[in-house]
């Protein structure tokens, strides 16, 4: 008869939890407007196959050569925008831009899944000096709902793992990253 109730009681948070996190929007007051176009796409793909042209040289002379790689946040928008249109096993996600601060980046978009849609947005301060990064979740947004600190901390523990457990990976060596306003920076060494 507990366990009726425990599941009740966890059925009835979730569903609580559901219509705040699909309800409202979020603010994106203080967020650059975005300037999305095939042109920018265009300029990230060429960016890309600059680096994958430096990549191969490292890989084909067995050695490290000096890169530096840089994109605007219209640039980002248009290349995570193309993959958030597909239908994924999760749904799509919509309305996707990453705006890029001084010193940190905020993540926005809806994700549809099942008829419904959830706004997000998360905020990230990130930077490499180094080689040795740092990343911290400052704001998590679903909805009307925000996520405590210890819920941001297991979140981000969770992608940190995900990526050291084999993500495909750049093939760089990341010495310094660098977030400024409406920019993202990052230099080191293409590896073999």
């Amino acid at each position: 008869m507990f366990s009726l109730w425990l599941v009740l009681a966890l059925a009835g948070f979730i569903a609580v939890l559901g219509v705040f996190a699909t309800r409202g929007s979020v603010d994106l007051s203080n967020l650059p407007r975005i300037e999305t176009s095939p042109v920018n796409y265009a300029r990230a793909q060429a960016k890309l196959e600059l680096f994958q042209r430096v990549s191969e040289e490292a890989r084909a002379g067995g050695r490290e050569l000096p890169a530096q790689i840089s994109f605007s946040h219209d640039e980002v928008t248009e290349l995570f925008r193309n993959w958030g249109r597909k239908n994924h096993w999760f749904g799509s996600i919509t309305d996707l831009q990453i705006a890029f601060l001084q010193g940190k980046g905020a993540l926005t978009g809806t994700l549809r899944s099942r008829k419904l849609n959830f706004p997000f947005r998360i905020e990230f301060a990130l930077s490499t000096e180094n080689s040795r990064r740092t990343v911290e979740l400052t704001r998590v947004q679903v909805g009307e709902l925000f996520a405590p600190g210890f819920a941001r901390t297991i979140l981000l523990a969770l992608v940190d793992r995900t990526v050291d457990a084999g993500l495909p990976r750049i093939p760089m060596d990341i010495e310094t990253l660098v977030v400024t306003n409406g920019e993202i920076l990052a230099s080191g060494s293409a590896i073999p």
